[in-house]
């Protein structure tokens, strides 16, 4: 049987620092607007802005943060968290928020969202300029031609149909006889 006589210790310090979370409300630093809440349990606000003001000093451009902040994160806590995108767009582009949401671990995510066909990831300055040169390559006579209304983005194929010539004569409606009487 277990000793009784000494008394159990309760581990107070994870509870007080919930309350102090609790009563101190979330940071109410304007950075903290790209940040998904809620945040992992052992991950504070004040970690969140460090990391924050580390990432937005290597790229000025909040849609990077999901490149920067990992590295951020993990030189402020020593941890490694995952970041990932939560942008929202309309189709127009006149709203966009960007916002990323930190994670510990994989817990929560659905089975596919790994094997997703397109990329969550901003796109770098030499993207465009990168795939230009590979079209450019593979296709000299095209990027010389350029692009015209007939072949917008100027491959072979992209040139619509030519117009069908109608030879025949307009039939007469159904229902309609030619011979009236």
């Amino acid at each position: 049987m277990a000793d009784r006589s000494t008394p159990r210790r309760y581990n107070r310090e994870p509870m007080f620092k919930s309350l102090i979370r609790t009563f101190a409300g979330p940071s109410r630093d304007p950075r903290m607007a790209f940040i998904s809440r809620p945040l992992p349990r052992r991950l504070l606000d004040e970690q969140v802005v460090a990391a924050l003001e580390v990432a937005l000093a290597e790229d000025a451009r909040p849609e990077t943060l999901v490149e920067t902040l990992p590295a951020a994160l993990r030189g402020v806590t020593g941890y490694d968290y995952e970041v990932l995108d939560r942008s929202t767009r309309d189709v127009t582009g006149a709203y966009r928020r960007t916002q990323v949401m930190i994670r510990d671990g994989d817990v929560g995510l659905w089975p596919g969202y790994r094997a997703r066909a397109y990329s969550m990831r901003a796109q770098s300055k030499t993207t465009e300029a990168a795939r230009a040169a590979i079209a450019a390559a593979e296709h000299p006579e095209a990027t010389a031609a350029g692009p015209s209304p007939t072949s917008p983005v100027g491959k072979a194929g992209w040139a619509p149909p030519p117009s069908v010539a109608s030879d025949l004569a307009p039939t007469a409606e159904p229902g309609e006889s030619e011979n009236r009487a």
